[in-house]
């Protein structure tokens, strides 16, 4: 198994920006709304407590995703991450039950998705309860069919059947099936010349 290491995309960062912002905006207007029933002291107090959270956050979201990587080696899917708390999830093949892509509209955009990595123990509706979440990914199909294809090697190592010295390629390139095809015509052409 190739072992694979990658970040999220920088449009990941700008998405959590957008979201920010948005909620920012709509705090800003709240407050001026605010404004016009309340006098101008508890107007200033909940603009400052206000300014205290957001720019906090802001300061935040380029070290968090500075942070963030993922890892998918022969152990299982990883992730690091955290800037106070860090924070290292790693999900075993063998646990992986179901590997879902999202996008929402503005990943679409920006052409980027979630991948969801779910455990048996995770439960609830596809998607709501990941053991493990993938952000900010651009090649969503890529990497949840190498997710996939680790889980299945891994399945079918478990189940007790021998790891295959080379992986038969089925269109004919493998040098095993082109020595059984052609062990096959010698046989036919045997069988049609004595009967």
């Amino acid at each position: 198994m190739k072992n694979l290491t990658f970040r999220p995309e920088i449009a990941q960062k700008t998405l959590w920006v957008i979201t920010w912002v948005v909620i920012f905006v709509i705090g800003l207007l709240s407050f001026i709304a605010l404004l016009i029933t309340v006098g101008p002291l508890i107007f200033g107090l909940c603009i400052l407590a206000w300014l205290i959270i957001m720019i906090p956050i802001i300061i935040w979201i380029p070290i968090a995703f500075r942070a963030l990587e993922y890892y998918i080696d022969g152990e299982g899917v990883k992730m690091k991450g955290g800037v106070i708390w860090r924070k290292h999830v790693t999900v075993p093949y063998l646990k992986i039950t179901n590997v879902d892509v999202t996008q929402g509209p503005l990943q679409r955009y920006y052409n980027i998705g979630t991948i969801h990595i779910q455990t048996a123990g995770a439960g609830g509706q596809q998607g709501a309860k990941a053991e493990l979440k993938l952000t900010g990914i651009r090649k969503l199909e890529e990497i949840r069919d190498i997710i996939i294809k680790n889980v299945k090697s891994i399945s079918y190592l478990n189940s007790g059947h021998k790891k295959p010295e080379k992986e038969i390629i089925a269109d004919g390139e493998s040098p095993v099936l082109e020595s059984m095809l052609e062990e096959l015509k010698a046989i036919r052409k045997e069988l049609e010349e004595k009967g």
